[in-house]
């Protein structure tokens, strides 16, 4: 199983479409909020099945801010992280995710990229693919589940867009 997990896009996915036309094999697009319509956009153009949450820029609608889904055996806690206050702590929103009593915690928000396991439970933020913060690179997430393992890594997208302008150009870097 592998997951595109996006986050905080705020309306500007050309980078993001740019990406997902060169990768192979992606079962879901993961949206975690701030311009949710993003994901449905992407949605329609790739035709890949995508779910997402509300993030605190998304108005008007009825969807959820959080979800918890199942995929290939594995429960994942799908959040844009604000009502859990990530930008200042880590700690309330790894709380939450241990009552649900989830394999892993993807959140947004704060536009900053994170990954790392807590204790055995992996606690992923893809950064933003359009606005990062504090020094970050534009990144957005591959998340691969095999055999039981959950297996993110963050993909920085100057660097994904250089190699596959490389690549079209016929130039090497």
């Amino acid at each position: 199983m592998r997951l595109f997990v996006t986050s905080d896009t705020h309306g500007m996915i050309q980078s993001v479409r740019n990406i997902l036309k060169n990768l192979k094999n992606i079962d879901y697009i993961i949206h975690l909020g701030d311009y949710y319509r993003d994901a449905i956009e992407l949605n329609r153009e790739f035709g890949i099945p995508t779910l997402y949450v509300y993030g605190n820029c998304d108005f008007g609608d009825k969807e959820k801010y959080e979800k918890i889904i199942d995929i290939d055996g594995k429960r994942i806690l799908l959040t844009h992280g604000h009502k859990y206050y990530v930008k200042f702590e880590k700690s309330i929103i790894i709380e939450k995710a241990r009552e649900y009593g989830v394999d892993a915690v993807f959140y947004g928000h704060t536009h900053v990229p994170l990954v790392y396991n807590d204790g055995d439970m992996i606690v992923l933020n893809p950064g933003s693919p359009s606005m990062p913060r504090e020094g970050s690179s534009r990144t957005v997430s591959i998340v691969n589940i095999e055999n039981g393992i959950i297996v993110p890594q963050l993909l920085n997208i100057d660097d994904m867009e250089q190699y596959i302008g490389n690549k079209r150009s016929g130039t090497k870097n």
